[in-house]
């Protein structure tokens, strides 16, 4: 049995918010990054692939920022990740890892 304020994962709700939050100023100096990059013409004509990139990196971190900070059970959090690739991705490593016997969230009772 967890103890009080942590999940059978052993992530803290606190440290799960903390870590969502590095995520998201993380997030922000990668997007003024390509920003600034942008914004130089010669550098947006030859990397705007990896400028595209980039954009899809920030998107995914909001996104696991989102996934860390909500308070709903695992399958109604990847319902909201609204980038494919990564939602596909993060199922496949959770069924993965479950089939390896990590242990489960720990049933909520809604009507609480």
């Amino acid at each position: 049995m967890p103890a009080p304020g942590q999940t059978t994962a052993g992530v803290e709700p606190a440290l799960a918010h903390a870590l969502a939050d590095e995520l998201v100023a993380i997030t922000g100096w990668l997007a003024d990054l390509a920003f600034d990059l942008a914004a130089r013409p010669e550098t947006l004509r030859h990397h705007m692939h990896s400028l595209q990139d980039i954009d899809r990196i920030t998107q995914a971190q909001i996104a696991i920022a989102d996934l860390l900070r909500s308070p709903a059970p695992t399958d109604r959090r990847l319902e909201v990740v609204t980038l494919e690739a990564l939602s596909a991705s993060i199922r496949s490593a959770l069924g993965r890892y479950r089939r390896e016997g990590w242990p489960t969230e720990p049933e909520i009772d809604e009507a609480a």
